[in-house]
């Protein structure tokens, strides 16, 4: 009788493994691996503006980032039009640039100069942006092109805070639609 009991015991210590081990099977994770999803690289901000805010923006911008020697300011209807002040002869005289903006297909914006003036004169294009480009301390990322009598405003190399950048998408001034996206990179995790 202690034969059977021993294999009885011997049965059900079988059984008892064999249970445990389907339970353990049961609730182990899967072989399958979730589907990874691709990072992104950068991400993007879609930004839409009208021509006040714009101005306004661009405004604030330069009084921050340019010289404090000149003395403009962006204004925005049909065309760009920067207002200020060139000195002359030991007094100041309104001087005003107006431009056509288009933009590239990088996303940098061209500003093709359609007018310039000193008071009621209108002043020579070429000869005006070869003086500016020669004797003004613009941003970087400003370029003038007195021979296409153009002024390139080259978007991606505007110095933005990590990493960041823009790119103009649209500049539409009779609709009162400008857009622009920026983009930031992506954090990685490191």
């Amino acid at each position: 009788m202690k034969k059977w009991k021993s294999l009885f015991l011997i049965l059900a210590a079988v059984n008892v493994i064999i249970l445990a081990g389907i339970f353990i099977l049961i609730f182990l994770p899967g072989g399958q691996k979730e589907p990874s999803r691709p990072t992104p690289s950068e991400y993007q901000l879609n930004v839409t503006s009208t021509k006040e805010s714009l101005a306004a923006f661009i405004n604030t911008y330069l009084a921050k980032e340019s010289s404090p020697d000149l003395d403009y300011q962006i204004e925005i209807d049909d065309e760009f039009h920067i207002v200020g002040a060139i000195r002359a002869f030991s007094s100041t005289v309104d001087a005003r640039v107006s431009f056509r903006p288009t933009v590239e297909k990088n996303g940098d914006v061209v500003l093709d100069v359609t007018r310039f003036s000193i008071g009621k004169l209108n002043v020579p294009i070429s000869m005006v942006l070869n003086y500016m480009d020669q004797f003004y301390d613009l941003p970087d990322f400003v370029h003038v092109r007195s021979d296409a009598k153009e002024i390139q405003v080259r978007l991606s190399e505007m110095p933005l805070k990590n990493g960041m950048y823009v790119k103009a998408k649209d500049i539409d001034l009779e609709k009162d639609q400008i857009e622009f996206v920026y983009y930031q990179p992506a954090q990685t995790d490191s």
